[in-house]
């Protein structure tokens, strides 16, 4: 069941698109709207634009757009519901109970948020039970973690019980189907709930807000298959957008972060002074935990274990930082050691700050990652990693930058700056020619309506699809024209499907001249919704130039409905076409007013 019509308008009236998004991203003014750093991709020149007199948002560069809550959607990881009560819970608007199509409640973000916050507080009592003792002796033994820090970090112990979670949180009034949507608990075959943690330490997950929004449980039993139990994707957690632990870095004074592969890693490094270590939770880092991280600092020390998976994901971080405009170091903790825990325990707190301060910049360690898989006394394996070089030196886009790089990779492999600087300049230039003849291609197909994922019919009904647009951005910008369009449009008049689809989910508002909802009940896909963003956008730029005539619009977009629909008769019938071509022509000579015959 959607949400009422009255409800989305609160939470979009306490929902300033400019100060929801301003949470994310670093705008500034730039006339009647606002502008920033896309935070749904990486670039360096800001295309990301807020229009606050149309509450709506669209990127220049990589096409993301739509409105408040489709921004949280994508922001955060939601869907729509998780949006909206994203919003309602951040703005104080009491939330309304939804149903499914069965008619059961659904299950809200709010709901797993609230679940996760009370089995934090179970596995935290559990841990200081008499049960807790392995648990305890595991944490404050072997990892040796002080009272304060598995307190301050909310550590807690799932005990060896199938029902210790669920019958403790069903007695509190949460169904089964809450805490399978939180991933505490599952249900097997037989239909039998069983709780997803069991036998292990429990690492709360907090988001950049404190909540608890998931857990990572590790093994007490080195017998067990998994080492980790981790919250799958729920309503209340997107694993490739949380950070573990910056809801405490974020604070630091440092001005930088030491990221790190796992919870117990930074957890370690913080409890040794380095409040500014977070963790990716494995070597997968993505673009989104990179743009995060660079909402508050320029500058981050990465710290992920020696073994060939840490350093595969060290490129690919050095890799994101760097497109996201972060300067990336790297931390050598040596070959005596596997991560930052390990080097904390056995070297201590200020012989990691020496390797801290020591760190190497991103240049000499991404040359030596291709010069240490050659041996350059071998001219065959030299030739192949200058190959290498040249080819990174290639994909530099800043000329000093470039030289920075090729002056060093001279000094390691002996050969001359200008030679490595002449055939990087031929693979740039080569590359570009490809890139360009690539954009100018994408162009033309998009001008001719080729490969419209969205508007399929657009190669059919070129004419009208541009109509449709320009009507459509019409009434989307402005209510009080949609009004008026609507006294004489209806959906029939649409050519396209997708014009024919926007008009009919936003008839209502349409009709009613009110203010759409782009988002509104998740009916459009968010490559839908960004499409009429990018109208939008269009249409405000437009306005300078071209002022709003919704009703030639209307008129123009019927004649071409009227003109294709004559053609159409024309090659089923010519003859029944021509005959009913010639009577209209009459009738209309012969209407009062007209200047024919009364």
């Amino acid at each position: 069941m959607p949400f009422s019509r009255e409800f989305i308008e609160e939470v979009k009236r306490r929902s300033e698109i400019e100060d929801v998004v301003g949470k994310y991203v670093r705008l500034k003014r730039a006339g009647s709207n606002v502008v920033g750093l896309c935070p749904f991709h990486n670039e360096k020149t800001p295309s990301f634009t807020v229009f606050p007199q149309t509450n709506s948002f669209y990127c220049f560069g990589c096409g993301a757009g739509g409105d408040v809550f489709s921004f949280i959607m994508r922001a955060e990881g939601l869907d729509y519901p998780g949006a909206v009560e994203f919003l309602a819970r951040s703005t104080g608007v009491p939330l309304e109970e939804r149903h499914d199509d069965s008619g059961r409640p659904t299950v809200k973000r709010e709901r797993v948020l609230d679940c996760n916050r009370e089995a934090a507080r179970l596995f935290y009592a559990a841990l200081q039970s008499p049960s807790g003792a392995q648990a305890r002796a595991y944490l404050t033994e072997q990892r040796r973690l002080t009272e304060q820090t598995i307190r301050r970090f909310g550590i807690g112990y799932a005990p060896d019980s199938w029902d210790f979670l669920h019958s403790r949180l069903t007695a509190k009034g949460y169904t089964d189907e809450e805490l399978k949507a939180a991933f505490l608990c599952g249900i097997s075959q037989k239909g039998h709930p069983y709780d997803v943690f069991r036998n292990r330490v429990i690492f709360p997950i907090f988001d950049l807000n404190g909540e608890v929004v998931a857990f990572a449980g590790r093994r007490l039993n080195e017998k067990d298959e998994r080492k980790y139990v981790n919250t799958s994707d729920t309503p209340a957690f997107k694993k490739s957008k949380v950070i573990f632990g910056m809801n405490f870095a974020k604070r630091s004074e440092a001005g930088s972060l030491i990221v790190c592969e796992g919870p117990i890693d930074a957890i370690a490094l913080q409890q040794a002074g380095f409040d500014n270590a977070v963790a990716t939770q494995g070597t997968a880092i993505t673009a989104d935990q990179v743009r995060t991280m660079s909402r508050f600092v320029k500058t981050v020390y990465l710290a992920y274990d020696i073994d060939k998976a840490g350093r595969n994901a060290t490129m690919k971080a050095i890799n994101l930082f760097t497109q996201v405009g972060v300067s990336a170091k790297v931390i050598d903790l040596g070959t005596e050691v596997k991560d930052p825990d390990e080097y904390i325990k056995k070297f201590g707190a200020d012989a990691f700050r020496r390797r801290l301060d020591a760190s190497a910049g991103q240049v000499d360690f991404r040359i030596d990652e291709i010069l240490n898989r050659y041996s350059l006394s071998i001219p065959d394996e030299k030739l192949r990693a200058i190959d290498e070089l040249t080819t990174l030196a290639a994909d530099i886009y800043s000329k000093s930058e470039r030289e920075v790089y090729i002056a060093r990779m001279a000094e390691k492999t002996g050969i001359s700056a200008a030679a490595l600087s002449e055939d990087a300049a031929k693979k740039a230039k080569k590359a570009e020619e490809k890139q360009k003849a690539e954009r100018r291609r994408q162009t033309v197909n998009a001008t001719l309506g080729y490969g419209d994922r969205i508007n399929r019919d657009r190669l059919t009904y070129a004419t009208g699809a541009l109509l449709e647009e320009r009507l459509l951005a019409c009434m989307l910008s402005n209510p009080a024209l949609a009004a008026e369009a609507c006294k004489s449009l209806s959906e029939d008049d649409f050519l396209t499907a997708f014009g024919r689809k926007v008009f009919t989910t936003f008839a209502e508002e349409f009709s009613d001249g009110t203010e759409v909802v782009l988002s509104k009940d998740g009916a459009l896909t968010p490559e839908e919704i960004s499409a009429l963003a990018r109208l939008m956008a269009k249409h405000d730029r437009l306005l300078s130039v071209m002022p709003d005539d919704v009703g030639s619009l209307v008129g123009a977009l019927k004649t071409e409905r009227q003109r294709i629909a004559f053609n159409e008769r024309m090659e089923e019938n010519p003859q029944d076409a021509l005959e009913e071509y010639i009577r209209l022509k009459r009738q209309k000579k012969t209407r009062p007013g007209d200047g024919g015959e009364a």
